[in-house]
């Protein structure tokens, strides 16, 4: 693994073929110019770094995108073997060059459904970033990343929370994200789903505090999440970012965003 490069997160994707050599510069310079993927490694890499695995340990990043977060679990915890899944081909060919490029040999992308999940997967840990209010069948997908742990593995969530606080005041969190079939989920209500599923709640909080949701609010309208007009977004996003890192964690009246660290007992 190449250790000379810093630890800024999802600073591997600045070796993405795919990127102008504009582009790649832009990410090295300044990290992904994806908002909420950048508000959410800064609540969920904190988290990570407490958790420890034994050598050879199997941990899935399920549904990793762009794999910015199964790059950093490789980083983390360079004994394990961690596995990006996800069913967009190119993605994966793309993460996996990147990989590739970095050394990055305890790293591998394959395409995979993750409702599909065999319950013979054995993982140690299982990482969902906004991936849940994708599903149709939510409730049996906590069910099927369940059998997929080992007994004592762990899997973390985050996902939008059903509704957007802004200075206090509470609306219906986004239905026009490309594929998401709910808004999202109250904190209690996604830790009673996952007990139902016979997970033991070990951490759960709130993400994205007033400040953030403004922020992301904005991007959303420039970009209408789908990263259009990039022409635009480009020279906003490291003002908007900057303001982001300037708002505090949301308190117990609650975020825009919900995490939860849940573990297989038996």
């Amino acid at each position: 693994m190449i250790t000379r490069l810093p630890k800024k997160f999802g600073y591997e994707i600045s070796f993405d073929p795919s990127l102008s050599a504009i582009e790649r510069w832009y990410v090295r310079l300044l990290g992904p110019p994806i908002l909420g993927l950048r508000i959410r490694g800064r609540y969920l890499q904190p988290l990570l770094e407490t958790l420890a695995f034994p050598g050879g340990a199997r941990l899935a990043d399920a549904g990793s995108g762009r794999g910015c977060f199964a790059f950093l679990l490789a980083r983390l915890f360079p004994q394990a073997q961690v596995t990006g899944m996800d069913i967009e081909e190119d993605q994966i060919r793309r993460n996996n060059r990147i990989a590739e490029a970095l050394g990055y040999t305890n790293c591998s992308f394959q395409k995979q459904d993750v409702t599909r999940l065999p319950a013979s997967a054995g993982y140690d840990f299982i990482l969902s970033t906004d991936n849940l209010e994708h599903l149709e069948n939510d409730q049996k997908q906590c069910t099927v990343f369940y059998h997929a742990l080992k007994s004592d593995g762990w899997i973390l969530f985050h996902v939008p929370h059903v509704t957007r606080n802004l200075f206090g005041w509470r609306r219906p969190n986004f239905m026009g994200i490309e594929g998401h079939v709910r808004p999202g989920y109250t904190l209690d209500g996604l830790c009673d789903m996952l007990r139902e599923a016979g997970f033991s709640i070990e951490r759960s909080f709130y993400s994205y505090g007033w400040l953030e949701t403004l922020v992301n609010d904005i991007s959303y309208l420039i970009t209408g999440g789908r990263e259009k007009r990039r022409w635009l977004y480009a020279p906003v996003f490291p003002i908007l970012l900057l303001v982001s890192k300037l708002g505090r964690p949301p308190r117990s009246q609650g975020g825009s965003g919900v995490v939860v660290l849940a573990r297989k007992l038996n």
